[in-house]
């Protein structure tokens, strides 16, 4: 397909008349705890942002089968959801039970214990905001860690910690993990929204009265200036910071499934393919999977979320 082709389809793409419904269908409309058959947790609770303004951020966090009996500190991967989503919705078992599967997981050996905390990052693409007003990325990679391994039992080390995500939470997380190389052990994204053009707003004025477009620039706009900078969106950009970082210490994995829609609408696969080349120039070592008819989001997730745990992990030894 070409670039044209690309930027028409983005701009073109009706915004789902359904969003505030799917957006509801994946947030859990109660914060009691989950507990789970094995002895394992998930909690929901917050925690006051420096970065958000000292505003509360919320949370969710699992705690592995032994840790109630342990003394133990705990390796951590920190989960980001995507957009529609919040810190709850990984807990939703339309697509099948994700907590479950990592606890059975662990129960049968075939991944260690580890704490997994899922923060509520809202639309913000996990990037501080260009005027300043919201810094998400420092709410995760700063106040964030600081909160959970003050009040949870996990390691504070950089090679106990790890990063990962699912579609805006896969952007995230590869680009933080990018730009902070020396605060994580590896990453893993999910479906990550990577973009195969320099500038996703950058379409023929006769298609930006799309909903899609529309929908996408608001967020855009918000999070990188408006007028749109585009020299702080390279900044945040995962294939210009495979390009500019040093990420030989860095384990990184990320895939998608071939079925994915955003491969129409904005052209997820080709981005992802433009990635793994800068990566492959750059002389960067990483696993890259594309999934043959698979979906986008949280079912892909349940199917392959063993093996990135895996994958994390095992930097993490």
């Amino acid at each position: 397909m070409r670039l044209s082709s690309i930027l028409l389809l983005l701009a073109a793409t009706t915004y789902p008349s359904t969003a505030a419904a799917q957006r509801d269908q994946w947030l859990r409309g109660s914060s009691e705890p989950i507990e789970l058959p094995g002895g394992s947790r998930v909690l929901f609770s917050e925690m006051t942002s420096p970065a958000l303004g000292n505003e509360n951020a919320s949370f969710s966090i699992y705690l592995p089968p032994s840790y109630d009996q342990s003394e133990a500190r705990y390796p951590v991967v920190y989960f980001l959801h995507g957009l529609f989503n919040d810190h709850t919705s990984w807990t939703m078992d339309e697509k099948g039970n994700i907590p479950e599967k990592v606890e059975r997981l662990m129960l049968d050996k075939e991944l260690p214990e580890m704490v997994l905390v899922f923060p509520d990052g809202g639309r913000s693409f996990y990037t501080n905001y260009h005027d300043g007003s919201a810094d998400y990325e420092e709410f995760v990679v700063v106040d964030l860690p600081a909160f959970i391994e003050k009040t949870y039992r996990v390691s504070a080390a950089s090679d106990k910690r790890a990063i990962a995500g699912t579609s805006m939470g896969g952007y995230g997380a590869l680009k933080i993990a990018m730009r902070f190389p020396d605060r994580y052990a590896a990453v893993a994204g999910h479906s990550p929204i990577v973009f195969p053009v320099a500038n996703p707003l950058d379409v023929p004025p006769e298609a930006r009265a799309g909903r899609y477009y529309q929908y996408l620039s608001s967020i855009f706009r918000t999070v990188y200036g408006d007028p749109f900078d585009q020299s702080y969106f390279d900044e945040n950009n995962p294939i210009e910071l495979a390009g500019t970082r040093d990420l030989s210490g860095l384990a990184i994995y990320f895939d998608y499934g071939t079925a994915d829609r955003y491969n129409r609408s904005i052209g997820l696969g080709k981005g992802l393919e433009k990635l793994e080349s800068q990566l492959d120039a750059s002389g960067v070592r990483h696993t890259f999977i594309a999934h043959p008819n698979e979906p986008h989001g949280w079912e892909l997730v349940f199917t392959h979320i063993g093996t990135s745990l895996e994958f994390l992990s095992s930097a993490m030894e």
